[in-house]
């Protein structure tokens, strides 16, 4: 045999080089990690802005923003009709941002309005293109379980190597302002690495637990009680798809029995302390928080009433300016009035919080959209045709939105600009708007 011959011989033999991606799974990945980069880390990780610098801006964050918003854009171009389509399904989410832009005609402040709507209407757009541009639900699933444990693995070091920075007295906050925050990242990489272990085969279930062990780890460290009790809800709302899947409607008949019952006793609790939700859960879980934010929840309630219909504007309301804060006021001798001006700049509340922002009606419209998306994801991973593990991812996004309303009593994210569970919130709706395309897209569903 000549050289030639063998040489020859040795291509033929040797393993296929993997197709290269196409140019739109590549714009997609990139936009994706750039999207959860700047969602769960941000721009400015460990600072702390004053009131009159939040009311500003960081000019370093419109730079990325409009950087991966381009991106986006070319994403979309790529994928014009799956986004087209995509954009029929979501016209409820075009509303809710369109009001938001429109609350510029109404705002008690319209430059911030007009800049921070316009900021929540890049980021739903980002999350737009990582949602038509996505042909593997598997490979999605994969970057957004790895970049999420990246991130607590940065939270984890960072707090090894800067104690001072990122411990406070009350719990571990890592990169974050608060160690609520802190404690909601762990929450939703629990949950997505929940599901990733449904088909994540002998050698990678290891490092799938190793990495879920760490996240646990630090969420019990954060101390947040919140994240903590809602983590395990996440995570038993995916063991309940799984075993679904596997015992049928008879399982899923008696779960729904026992829910009932857990949903009555829930009531039977909240009567006894006269319906107010602060101190139920004070008395339940031991933290009194809670009914400390009472005061606050009416200070934030009578003003929402002042402008029930339309609100103060979308971003109009907290972080305008130590001139124009709205707890100057606070009534004299309160709580609230003895409080820094600037140091509060939510209604931990997020219902009430959208609800001064763009008015009651659009709030009942927006967590209805929420909770409908929660709803159809549910419905997808419990009667959908697709393999078992995008059946169990849909159905943790969809445990995720749920967790989200839940949160949303205590916090305020609900489509609030910028905020890590807003918008990872957001993208998961997006993204369960395409459960149908992504599942059909491979026989027998996704690898």
């Amino acid at each position: 045999m000549s050289s030639s011959d063998a040489l020859s011989l040795h291509y033929q033999m040797a393993p296929a080089r993997p197709a290269a991606l196409p140019w739109r799974d590549r714009a997609t990945s990139v936009l994706f990690i750039g999207f959860l980069l700047l969602t769960f880390i941000g721009t400015h990780p460990l600072q702390t802005g004053s009131a009159d610098q939040r009311a500003d801006g960081s000019i370093l964050d419109r730079i990325v923003v409009f950087s991966l918003f381009g991106l986006a854009l070319a994403v979309i171009w790529m994928a014009r009709d799956v986004a087209m389509r995509t954009l029929g399904r979501n016209i409820g989410l075009v509303c809710i941002v369109g009001f938001c832009i429109a609350s510029i005609a109404w705002s008690s402040f319209p430059a911030l309005t007009l800049r921070r709507s316009i900021l929540f209407f890049l980021l739903t757009a980002i999350s737009f293109a990582v949602a038509v541009g996505a042909t593997d639900l598997r490979r999605l699933h994969t970057q957004l379980f790895l970049t999420l444990s990246a991130i607590v693995l940065v939270n984890i070091l960072a707090t090894i190597a800067m104690p001072g920075e990122t411990i406070s007295p009350i719990g571990v906050k890592g990169i974050y302002t608060q160690k609520n925050v802190a404690g909601i990242v762990a929450l939703i990489t629990l949950v997505v690495g929940a599901t990733w272990l449904v088909g994540a085969g002998r050698r990678r279930i290891v490092f799938a637990l190793l990495a879920m062990a760490i996240t646990f780890g630090f969420l019990i460290a954060t101390k947040s009680r919140t994240s903590m009790n809602l983590a395990l809800l996440g995570v038993a709302a995916v063991a309940f798809v799984a075993m679904a899947e596997k015992f049928g409607a008879a399982f899923i008949m008696a779960t729904g029995l026992v829910g009932a019952l857990l949903l009555s006793a829930a009531l039977v609790w909240l009567a006894l302390y006269d319906f107010e939700f602060g101190s139920a859960i004070s008395a339940l879980i031991g933290d009194t928080s809670y009914s400390g934010r009472e005061e606050l929840w009416a200070f934030a309630r009578r003003d929402a009433e002042k402008r029930a219909w339309l609100g103060y504007g979308y971003g109009a309301y907290w972080d305008v300016g130590l001139a124009n804060d709205p707890l100057i006021r606070a009534e004299a001798g309160s709580w609230l009035a003895s409080v820094d001006t600037g140091v509060i700049n939510q209604a931990h509340h997020g219902y009430l919080e959208l609800w001064l922002h763009i008015g009651l009606p659009m709030t009942i419209f927006a967590s209805a959209f929420v909770a409908q998306r929660a709803a159809f994801g549910g419905m997808r991973a419990l009667f959908g045709a697709g393999k078992r593990e995008s059946r169990i991812f849909l159905g943790g996004l969809a445990a995720l939105l749920c967790i989200f309303l839940l949160h949303n009593l205590t916090e305020a994210s609900l489509f609030m600009r910028g905020e890590i569970f807003s918008n990872f919130a957001v993208f998961a709706m997006l993204l369960l708007s395409r459960a149908r395309d992504l599942e059909s897209r491979t026989p027998g569903g996704l690898r």
